[in-house]
């Protein structure tokens, strides 16, 4: 059964009963209330910090992320690039091919500022293509490669596609 502050008092229990009823729900009332107190406050704040990006966090306050260490240096385009918070940069873009057998040199979209790592090409013929390609790509500099295009037949030129990855 609850309690019900509304009920009438029940006379038949002595006054000193009903003190130390009423003195026994307060302390209930307040320790339940403290805990909930206690419990919130607890809540909002970790029992031990942890590091976020670097950054102390421990729930008690905001903290702030630089975002100059994060990736949000790129380029989202056809000849595009990322560069990763690691150092690490991601290139890569497409040749217009206009004849067959090509040697061409192709500026990157931006230079690596330490090192070439490695370059990838493959070669995308036409829906009218129906002969062999192959393609040959290497490194000039570390804003340059070198895409040397076989085709076996003089049907339409195929495109040459790209990547690069280098720090």
């Amino acid at each position: 059964m609850a309690y019900d502050s509304n009920s009438p008092e029940d006379t038949t229990v002595p006054e000193k009963i009903r003190e130390n009823f009423r003195a026994l729900k307060d302390k209930i009332v307040a320790a339940a209330s403290a805990t909930i107190a206690d419990l919130a406050a607890a809540a909002t704040k970790l029992a031990t910090a942890v590091n976020i990006n670097g950054v102390s966090f421990d729930g008690s306050a905001d903290i702030t992320i630089s975002t100059t260490e994060s990736d949000s240096d790129y380029l989202l385009s056809t000849n595009g690039y990322q560069k990763l918070s690691s150092g690490l940069i991601l290139q890569w873009g497409t040749y217009v091919n206009t004849s067959s057998n090509i040697v061409a040199e192709v500026t990157l979209p931006i230079e690596f500022p330490n090192s070439f790592l490695a370059p990838w090409a493959a070669a995308r013929g036409s829906k009218y293509y129906t002969g062999n390609a192959s393609v040959y790509v290497d490194i000039v500099s570390n804003s340059e490669i070198r895409l040397v295009l076989d085709e076996d037949n003089s049907g339409p030129a195929s495109d040459i596609f790209y990547f690069a990855i280098g720090y």
